[in-house]
């Protein structure tokens, strides 16, 4: 049993295929926004423009951060986060030119992508806004909320939805309940959310009653007093 699990635990670790992120929340002074951005599309311009350590930056329009920046870098893996810039002038250039801007920073933060829950349809790749839905799964519920998941991917598929699903799940997370994963629905035009035949699509590919059974089933995973949704918009001018 200890050499099957010390190769199981090998194999683990030696995992690289896979994509993931860094991510944090950030709120500029409302006197400093100006200043804000400047100082931080300078950052990311000189140190996240390339590979790994590329980073992006959306403004969020809706939900419980609304008006705050979303920093993500990536994709990138465990590993090459030992390349990723730190100590020395990066820091610096971050605490003396950034920071005295902002009104707070959030815990940094690590998703991992769901490979298995994935849909993109010509041209995603340009969508500018996105749909975030933040939820706390149960322990032990994870796998089954993965499986409902890659049933709503089957729906994207079938049907050709214009536009992305995507899910991941938060890396190391301490024991209270907060968000623990996250989907995303990429879109370019806000008309996208007139057209909504989802529940009808849902029973037309997986049969007659098996949106209901979907969400008896969700119900059984999620703390929904924990779950929220955000909308977002990509600011290319700030990322690197």
């Amino acid at each position: 049993m200890a050499m099957v699990f010390a190769m199981a635990c090998s194999a683990c670790f030696a995992q690289t295929d896979y994509q993931m992120w860094e991510v944090i929340y950030i709120k500029p002074k409302l006197d400093k926004v100006d200043l804000f951005r400047k100082a931080l599309a300078a950052h990311n311009k000189k140190y996240h423009s390339t590979g790994a350590n590329k980073v992006g930056v959306s403004s969020i329009i809706t939900g419980p951060n609304s008006g705050e920046y979303v920093w993500v870098m990536g994709p990138t893996t465990w590993t090459k986060l030992d390349g990723a810039p730190g100590e020395g002038e990066h820091n610096i250039d971050w605490e003396k030119n950034i920071n005295p801007n902002c009104e707070s920073i959030g815990e940094l933060m690590y998703w991992r992508g769901v490979k298995e829950v994935s849909y993109q349809s010509p041209g995603s790749d340009a969508f500018k806004k996105s749909r975030m839905r933040a939820s706390y799964v149960y322990p032990g519920k994870m796998d089954r909320f993965i499986d409902l998941m890659k049933q709503v991917a089957e729906v994207y598929k079938q049907k050709k939805y214009p536009n992305s699903f995507a899910m991941a799940t938060r890396q190391g997370l301490a024991a209270a309940p907060k968000p623990n994963v996250v989907t995303f629905v990429g879109f370019d035009k806000w008309a996208y959310w007139e057209n909504d035949t989802f529940v009808k699509d849902f029973a037309d590919v997986h049969g007659a009653g098996s949106y209901e059974r979907f969400l008896e089933e969700l119900s059984l995973c999620l703390d929904r007093t924990v779950s929220y949704d955000e909308v977002s918009e990509t600011v290319p001018d700030l990322g690197g």
